[in-house]
């Protein structure tokens, strides 16, 4: 695209339309005001809103328009600043809108512990009277199912005025691993000497000279590892600290307690690792054809993330990324299509990188505003897999606000990447069906292969790993940096198998994983991806009926749990067969990787 050019110098067909939540910053004060008075007239509700079935569903109202009306403030003043960041105007308003958000949480704070002392039946008789308030049951019942696992109010008090330092290591880590730590310089490609960062690491590890992917794998590493000891206590504090809360509140592990938010079964977590474990002769299988298509006699783990197809250099302008986007989607349907042409002409998508515009894609927006997508569109083949991708996440965002209202609008974090997923799938097998050119047809596959890897094997090799830590520290086994570490060399060994150089330096890996301190995350990217390659699947072998009901999943937003909403397309969550089928795809894609690069 050249020289970046100012926000100013970017044609208004090219940037979202964000005034459609605010005209101007008149609106937006006005509404922070009103938003001050909503808090208080909730507060004002604490002593009385379970006096009878009315006052029950007029605080509970208040106490959504509150929110909604704070989310849209917040939304608006994040998506300017992101527009320019060295824009003071919008900083300030994210500050207000954050500090706004802190005094309604605070205020506001009394519906759950309240709901949790009282008697079920009466609770529920309120929903019974209220009829037009049927549609808050699930939420409802969703709160009253802690009841055996809440503690006092007073106890619960305590807990919460405890969490900031109990939660403390997490916050550490972050300074230490995003501040305090150098990593030391590198030589380049040119032999010019620069300093490895936590930002370039992937840089060069992606190096085609392997000289410089070599010291760049094992100087992070050692860094890493001199501060194992730090990082160790910092990591442990975090998991001590799910533990014991998991303990006082009931559950029978942190895993349990984890996954309970959101009613998933343990037994996913388990299947996932079983499956991976009988699906790695195909990784291994993996690693075998890299390492003969970059010509080494030993495949050692820093070569893992270097490409071993040609970049494709053909460009993309926007106008035909979209036209290959809807293309690609276009086996979703029409109902689906016709709402995606909507992203292009009504303001969706903030398209161009101009100067002070933060980096990276994203979509953003809330139940009140467009579901807007933020790129930095420069015509590379990525940008298009990235635009299938965010159109994804905002066209389940779009789907779901416009058939629920706003408590059953917002999908639980398991589902949240599904629809990008398999957008970015269905993009992928698209462009490899209508490619004719051999080169950009591997760059395709290899793209394929390199995300299964990352995202299913990689991450459940991490989520084993933290499952393992959660579990001893559940027993009351003491974590040390030295045990840990061999623990984690050998899973690795597991995992990248005999025919792989497993690095000694790959044992302090883990102290740089920063999902860690959030527990029992990372397994939703495997299983996201796995459901992702199913509705793909299905999807591109045309099952009767099958489109129609990932648009009524998409469709049907947080209106019940995950487990439940994934059945409408035949998923069980307690079954693998979703998680061998997505392993398959991999392996399939792998055997079309290998015959192509055997072809002359």
């Amino acid at each position: 695209m050249g020289q970046v050019l100012e926000r100013s110098e970017i044609e208004d067909e090219d940037k979202w339309k964000v005034d459609t939540i605010y005209n101007n910053l008149e609106d937006w004060l006005k509404d922070y005001e009103l938003g001050q008075k909503k808090i208080q007239e909730v507060e004002s509700m604490k002593d009385s809103f379970l006096l009878n079935s009315q006052n029950f569903k007029k605080a509970l109202l208040l106490d959504e328009e509150t929110e909604r009306l704070i989310e849209k403030l917040y939304c608006y003043a994040s998506l300017k600043s992101n527009e320019d960041l060295a824009n003071a105007t919008y900083q300030e308003l994210i500050g207000k809108a954050s500090n706004l958000y802190q005094e309604y949480q605070e205020k506001t704070n009394y519906f759950v512990p309240r709901i949790l002392k009282e008697d079920k039946s009466k609770i529920l008789s309120f929903l019974d009277q209220e009829k037009d308030f049927e549609s808050r049951r699930h939420n409802i019942l969703d709160i009253l199912r802690y009841q055996g696992h809440s503690l006092s109010e007073e106890e619960e008090k305590l807990l919460a005025a405890f969490s900031n330092v109990l939660g403390a290591g997490s916050e550490a880590a972050d300074y230490l691993m995003d501040a305090d730590m150098r990593f030391g310089p590198i030589v380049d490609e040119e032999g010019q000497e620069v300093e490895l960062t936590q930002s370039n690491y992937s840089v060069y590890l992606r190096s085609k000279n392997r000289e410089v992917r070599k010291q760049t794998f094992l100087q992070m590493q050692k860094t890493f590892g001199s501060f194992k000891n730090t990082l160790t206590t910092t990591l442990t504090s975090v998991i001590n600290y799910a533990s014991t809360s998991a303990r006082l509140n009931h559950f029978d592990s942190s895993l349990a307690r984890a996954l309970y938010a959101n009613n998933i079964p343990t037994s996913l977590y388990h299947n996932l690792i079983e499956v991976v474990h009988n699906h790695l002769p195909s990784l291994y299988h993996y690693f075998e054809v890299k390492k003969q298509l970059l010509g080494v006699d030993e495949f050692h783990l820093y070569d893992g993330y270097v490409s071993t197809v040609k970049e494709i250099n053909k460009k993309y302008p926007f106008e035909e990324g979209k036209r290959l986007v809807l293309e690609a989607l276009s086996v979703l349907g029409e109902e689906y299509i016709s709402i995606l042409k909507t992203a292009f002409t009504d303001g969706w998508i903030d398209k161009y990188p101009n100067r002070g515009k933060t980096s990276g894609a994203y979509s953003s927006g809330m139940y009140d505003t467009l579901p807007f997508v933020l790129l930095n569109y420069t015509d590379e083949y990525d940008d298009v897999s990235t635009l299938a991708h965010e159109l994804g996440h905002s066209m389940h965002s779009y789907l779901s606000n416009h058939n629920n209202d706003y408590i059953n609008a917002n999908y639980p974090i398991f589902l949240a990447e599904i629809a990008s997923t398999v957008n970015e799938l269905l993009f992928s097998y698209y462009m490899e069906e209508h490619t004719s050119d051999q080169n950009e047809k591997k760059a395709i596959l290899n793209e394929r292969l390199d995300m299964f890897k990352g995202t299913i094997f990689r991450q459940t090799m991490f989520a084993e790993f933290e499952l393992s830590l959660h579990e001893k520290v559940d027993h009351q086994v003491i974590l040390t940096a030295d045990a840990l570490s061999e623990e984690y060399y050998n899973l690795n060994k597991l995992y990248f198998g005999e025919g792989v150089v497993v690095d000694d330096a790959i044992r302090y890996e883990w102290l740089r994983i920063p999902h860690f301190y959030r527990p029992f995350y990372v397994y939703q990217y495997a299983t996201g991806l796995s459901i992702a390659g199913y509705i793909a699947s299905n999807i591109l072998k045309k099952t009767p009926g099958f489109k129609e009901k990932y648009l009524e999943l998409l469709k049907s937003g947080g209106k019940d749990y995950p487990g439940e909403l994934l059945k409408m397309i035949g998923i069980d969550l307690e079954k693998k067969d979703f998680l061998e089928d997505a392993l398959v795809m991999f392996e399939e894609t792998l055997r079309s990787f290998e015959i192509l690069n055997k072809e002359k």
